[in-house]
């Protein structure tokens, strides 16, 4: 397996990298963790997923990460793999009752959806989201993520790329693995922070970029029937960036992508240049 992996200091290839069966992170899932993307042997945006991971670690009552040693571990895996652009995952557990934290930095080659799911769109489907209204984990980035593989497990029995999840009240929160956009009359509508999910870091790179354009955006509930009559879809996260979406639940969005995506899509590669040149 390509890649290396930085566990507690310790540099090893990710097949012989272990932690204790007895680490909180195994045993019980009690654990957090950040994907990110180097482009050129740098992360984007490093200091925001830092920043999220330092506020979930609070709220789960972790002890205060070392933010500098968050910082070196993922430089020095990201050294030591030899890899210029990489999936780079950060994960921080309590380690073992009474003991010092697990901190497993995993620097791996990317694997990315096929190209054309970028120029012509991905199939999706809505699928009930498992923990609805204030379920505390909701909008946290945890090792509990057995709901959002189930999800996706659902959405490609049945022939789709994507899984949305819809609340019982059938308004949109998020994908699976990616927030989610609709275009609406010109205008750009992304569900609100209040419907619990996990604020994406390319989802607020997304906001930026329209504000900059010029694009209209509204942070709002999305139901299920309004996105499927919308314009555009997307889908945005750290690996993939923007995913033009061709279908809802086989409702069509033509063409795919749409101009207000690819205006977005443009808008983020200039925007990665920008922060990861040397």
């Amino acid at each position: 397996m390509a890649g290396i992996a930085w566990v507690n200091g310790k540099l090893l290839p990710p097949e012989e990298a272990a932690i204790s069966p007895l680490d909180r992170g195994f045993m019980y899932g009690e654990g957090l963790f950040e994907t990110m993307r180097a482009y050129g042997g740098r992360v984007f945006r490093l200091q925001q997923h830092l920043d999220r991971l330092c506020a979930g670690a609070a709220k789960l009552g972790f002890a205060e990460p070392d933010r500098a040693r968050l910082a070196r571990a993922v430089a020095e895996a990201l050294a030591a793999s030899g890899l210029a652009d990489a999936s780079v995952r950060l994960t921080l557990t309590p380690g073992i009752s009474g003991s010092s934290p697990t901190l497993v930095a995993l620097v791996r080659p990317l694997s990315l959806p096929p190209p054309e799911r970028y120029t012509a769109g991905c199939a999706a489907v809505s699928v009930p989201a498992a923990q609805a209204g204030d379920a505390p984990l909701r909008r946290l980035k945890s090792l509990n993520f057995l709901d959002k593989l189930l999800a996706q497990r659902a959405a490609a029995e049945k022939g789709a790329h994507e899984a949305i999840l819809v609340d019982p009240d059938r308004c949109v929160v998020e994908g699976a693995m990616r927030n989610v956009f609709a275009a609406i009359g010109g205008e750009l509508v992304t569900p609100p922070l209040s419907r619990g999910f996990l604020p994406g870091i390319t989802r607020g790179a997304v906001l930026e970029i329209a504000r900059e354009e010029g694009i209209p955006t509204r942070e709002r509930d999305l139901p299920l029937s309004e996105l499927h009559t919308a314009d555009e879809c997307f889908l945005t996260s750290s690996l993939a960036e923007i995913l033009p979406v061709a279908s809802v639940d086989g409702h069509d969005f033509s063409p795919t992508p749409g101009p207000l995506t690819r205006r977005v899509m443009e808008g983020y590669r200039a925007l990665v240049r920008e922060e990861t040149r040397a």
